[in-house]
């Protein structure tokens, strides 16, 4: 894989690999902006809830982060995305949201927002839990080494037309064999197809520095790109020849948080009930030891 460098001091590594700028973050809530395009595109060239699962996180989080005592640390428990009018394949894309129920006592509330396209479209609805942690902050992991940070260069997608002529289990059998190009959000995150049959795959990655949010840990948006990216994959395994898939919807419970340093993640996403339009899916993402990292659930739409 071939990279760019950008000097990392002083900014924030997971933003800069996302192209994520924050526009505000205080007590009335957070609002953060992302550069769409064929860089956090699937496999088909489109872009998906995982394309902006990471400005997701961070407006939801940083609305809550706001909204306790300064100095506190925190983390999303749950996290709900759902699509409205279809993503910009290119642009911009403004992720906001506030606090809508917050336990000073118990460190936990609810945060709810939107993601809105450039002419203020609705293209997702958002709403997640956070609680207040105890853990220590670690930003030598966060904000990354003192070296370049190496930004990955966009990884190819398969030509549409290659794509039309097959059925949707050939295609991902054919992602897993390398015989057609991952796309270059799956790149980004490493994730790699190991096994596919119809309505099951079974994929890996590997945390990176660049993942890392304040804690050291992999940002709960990161693993929402994941687990969409896996279950729009077991969805194509439905499709024939021409068909097309949507994910309409992630809703992660994020058990635990996997180190940015720390061993590949397995993924398994299996489709547990399909009709002729749509199909639930669901993810686990575990770690080394087959813990449970992330239970998500997502609809998929066919066509």
């Amino acid at each position: 894989m071939t990279s760019v460098s950008v000097a990392p001091r002083g900014i924030d590594p997971l933003n800069t690999v996302m192209g994520v700028r924050t526009l505000a973050m205080n007590a009335t809530g957070a609002s953060f902006e992302q550069s769409v395009g064929p860089r956090f595109h699937d496999h088909r060239g489109l872009a998906t809830l995982g394309s902006v699962g990471v400005v997701a996180d961070d407006a939801v989080a940083g609305a809550f982060y706001a909204s306790v005592p300064t100095g506190s640390r925190t983390v999303v428990s749950q996290l709900v995305v759902t699509a409205a009018a279809p993503l910009p394949a290119t642009g911009r894309v403004t992720a906001s949201a506030s606090t809508t129920y917050l336990d000073p006592d118990a460190g936990t509330g609810i945060t709810s927002g939107d993601i809105r396209d450039d002419g203020g479209r609705v293209s997702a609805l958002l709403r997640a839990r956070s609680f207040v942690v105890s853990r220590p902050s670690r930003a030598e992991l966060h904000y990354g080494p003192a070296a370049d940070l190496a930004v990955p260069a966009p990884e190819a997608a398969a030509p549409p037309a290659d794509l039309a002529v097959m059925p949707g289990l050939a295609v991902v059998r054919a992602i897993a064999s390398g015989e057609v190009h991952r796309g270059a959000l799956a790149g980004l995150v490493d994730l790699t197809v190991e096994t596919a049959a119809r309505g099951a795959v079974t994929a890996h990655m590997t945390p990176q520095a660049w993942m890392s949010n304040e804690i050291g840990t992999v940002q709960g948006g990161v693993l929402l790109t994941v687990a969409d990216l896996a279950a729009g994959l077991a969805a194509q395994t439905l499709t024939e020849p021409g068909g097309e898939f949507r994910t309409l919807d992630a809703h992660l419970d994020l058990v635990r948080s996997p180190a940015v340093d720390g061993p590949p993640i397995r993924v398994e996403s299996t489709v547990v009930r399909a009709g002729r339009r749509l199909a639930l899916i669901e993810t686990r993402l575990t770690g080394a030891d087959g813990r449970l990292l992330v239970s998500a659930r997502a609809d998929a739409q066919l066509g």
